[in-house]
Formats: C-alpha cells, structure tokens, sequence
C-alpha cells in the first residue's frame, strides 16, 4: 500500500485547473493521497500560470517555498509544469534543484516520468494534436470543468498564451462526450466546458454547438455551462442551437477587452465596438436576462484618458452582468511590449479602480432585473448552512433557498428577493 502523500500548487485559468485535477485523479489511483494546503508532501506540483508578470512572480514564490521544504528533505520531488515553465524554463532551473520541468503538452502524463525522468521537453509549438487523458473525479466537488480545446491561433498583441500553449488542437467529439458520460456517471450534474480558445473547438465536422447537443442528452447531467467565448465565435448559429437546449446555462462570458475601436485594433482583436453591441443585442434576444460577463483590460499601450472614457462609457450602455478587470502587463516576446506609450503607475491603477466601481453597478443591475422578471434560477447545491442551501446559478448568480436539499442536488425556483451576495428564491414547479 503506498502511503505517500502529493500537493498541488495551481495558479491561473480553469484550463490549469482541470489539468491538475487529472493529475491528482492519476496520483490518487496509484495509492497517493492529495494533501491540501501546508500539509507536508512527498512531491509537490507547480502548476503554473504566465497571463501577467503578477503570475510569474507568484509562480516563482511558490516554487522556491517547495524547493524550500525539499532543502530540509532530501527526498522530496519538486515537479513544476504549466504556461510559465513553458515559456521560461531556464529561470526556473535558476531557482535551484527542481526535480523535474514539465512541458504544457505533457503535463498529464507527470505520473509516467516522476520515478524515472526519462522525458524530453517538447516545444509547445511542435504539439500536433490534443493529449485527451480521461478523468473521473475533479478537485471541487460539485461542478466538473472539462478541457475540449487547447491552444490558440489569434495571437493578440498583448497576450503570451499562444507561445505557451501553441496552436489550437480539439479533442475528439467522442472522447468528449466519453468523457462527459463519466463525469456524469461519477455524480457530477454540472460540466463546464472550456479551453484556451473555446470557440475553435473542431473535430472533423463537428464544432462547439454539436458537442452543447450531444451533452444536453446525457442522462444525469443538469447544466451545461461554456467558459470565455470570443465574440466573433459566439455566432447567431450557435446562439440559435443552445437556445433549444435546456441544459445549456444562459450565461456567456466574452473577452471584451476594450471598448475603443482604435485600442481593439493595436491589441490585433478581431472585432470592434460595434460587433460586440450588437451581439449583446443577440444574446438578449434569446436569452433576456442572461448573465454577460465580460474581460478588459486598462491601461493598454497608448490607451488615451478619452479612450478610457469610451471604454467606460460603452460598457456602461451595454451593461453587461459583471466584468473581470485586469490591468494590462507587458509580456516579454509580445508585440505589444514593443509599444510606445506604456502606462504606468497611478493611471492604470485609478482606470482598472473606476471599472472595479462600475462592476458592482453592472451586477446589482443584474439582480434587480432578475428578481423584477419573476425569472427561475437553478444551480447545483454546494452548500448548506442552517436550512439554507446555496448554488451558483445558470445565470452565474449566487442563489438561496430554505430547503432539505443535499449537497449536490439541483436548486431551483423563482427569483424573489436579494440576499447576501446573491438572491433568494422560492419553490417553484421544477423541483
């Protein structure tokens, strides 16, 4: 029986998330037990992130805390993987005596290498196809997020990922739907579906909205949800196939970036202003409350004060249900490093606090019209607490209820009140 104990360190996008929980579902079947937190281990695995320089900075921390506790134990393995090992191998090696660098393409095959580390680093770019390995348990415990897509083709100016994760590879449509059966099979009532580039999922004939189809069918599964879409791949087709499923979550999360024209097209995105408000008109005319959750980014090479006021101004008129604000970081290799006019310092931090202002604005709008529309909410319970059960709802709202549900059981019912961070609801004819 092996008694020997593993920890995971993940940083960065639900992609990285689902990755690791593969690798524990692999360790865990060997005999390891996954330790939490501090606990003490016997390997530790970095799984790490490089979207901004913040991430590599935390991604370093962390690995020299581990190769901190292998100091004092000899014995101890140190693996390190993910988007910053992929693009900066040598500063890792720098840090000390790190056990094993894993590539992004291989990351899930660590339990093949991690005894004899007969293993050549690949150059991401060289990666061909998907590397599906199936998974039967994740690490949270009542939604499952499942990768069909790696990789990405755009190359925006600002953005690393493409140079860590390489071009856009899909999983093949039977192995997803293996995979979601599983998933299914083990208790889970919730997929979210994702990938680096979600909307260049293709498999022969089949694309996003023909996997949204055959999911919907699977017997046990109850929402459906799709992580960041690029808009000019949320298109009127696919919008029309979810909006006949009824497991699919009325809930779309798209990387706006910035409202101005001028700033889309120095980022090299793929759309302007416009496009982006009229989809917002799409959307809602399928889905009229639906949760619209958008990414920006402040302080972009060359971004005017004027240019920020059309950002805020726009997002404002379209308002959406809440924003993930980031302040841009310059990412070595990427053209938009290269860019004049960087912003620093207190603009960027007062432009990225006024969105933050704003976001709260945009959500509470979202909740007042949701509890004015009498709308019926559902979600998978994750907790509860005194009689109240709580779930993150398909229109990505928190929800609560005085009910004898079990953890895991699908919540359902009409929106009535606001409540904590979210909204109460009461019974309804679904349950």
């Amino acid at each position: 029986m092996n008694n020997k104990r593993i920890s995971f360190a993940t940083l960065g996008c639900k992609v990285n998330q689902y990755e690791t929980s593969t690798v524990a579902d692999q360790f865990a079947d060997l005999g390891y037990s996954v330790v939490e937190g501090n606990a003490p281990a016997d390997i530790y695995v970095i799984n790490t992130c490089t979207v901004t320089n913040r991430t590599d900075f935390k991604s370093r921390n962390l690995i020299r805390r581990a190769l901190k506790i292998k100091a004092n134990n000899p014995e101890v393995k140190v693996f390190v993987t993910g988007c910053y090992s992929q693009r900066s191998k040598d500063e890792i090696k720098a840090l000390g005596d790190v056990d094993l660098i894993i590539d992004n393409q291989h990351k899930t095959d660590i339990h093949k290498w991690f005894e004899s580390f007969d293993y050549e680093f690949l150059d991401i770019m060289k990666a061909e196809s998907f590397h599906y390995v199936p998974v039967t348990k994740m690490l949270e415990h009542t939604r499952a997020f499942q990768k069909i897509q790696d990789g990405c083709d755009f190359y925006c100016s600002y953005c690393a990922v493409p140079y860590a994760r390489g071009h856009s590879r899909s999983c093949k449509f039977s192995d997803v739907i293996t995979q979601a059966k599983i998933l299914a099979d083990n208790g889970y009532k919730e997929i979210v579906l994702g990938g680096v580039n979600l909307g260049l999922y293709r498999d022969g004939n089949h694309q996003l909205g023909d996997v949204l189809i055959a999911l919907n069918d699977i017997e046990g599964l109850e929402l459906i949800r799709i992580s960041s879409i690029e808009p000019q791949l949320l298109t009127n087709s696919l919008l029309e196939t979810i909006a006949t499923l009824s497991k699919v979550c009325p809930h779309f999360h798209i990387p706006l970036q910035s409202g101005t024209d001028a700033t889309l097209e120095r980022m090299k995105r793929r759309y302007r202003a416009t496009d982006v408000s009229r989809l917002v008109d799409k959307i809602r005319k399928y889905f009229p409350h639906a949760a619209i959750g958008m990414d920006v980014i402040t302080a972009f090479p060359g971004e005017s004060d004027e240019d920020f006021k059309t950002t805020y101004d726009f997002i404002d008129s379209i308002s959406p249900a809440y924003l993930h604000v980031f302040t841009y970081s310059k990412r070595k290799g990427t053209p938009a490093a290269e860019m004049r006019d960087q912003i620093h310092g207190s603009v960027a931090e007062h432009r990225s606090k006024q969105l933050s202002e704003l976001n709260e604005v945009l959500k509470k709008r979202l909740i007042e019209s949701i509890i004015s529309s009498n709308c019926i909410l559902r979600g998978i319970v994750e907790q509860i607490d005194g009689g109240v059960s709580t779930a993150l709802s398909d229109h990505f709202i928190r929800i609560y209820r005085s009910s004898s549900h079990q953890t895991g059981d699908l919540l359902s019912g009409v929106a009535d009140s606001a409540y904590a961070d979210g909204i109460l609801i009461q019974s309804d004819h679904l349950d």
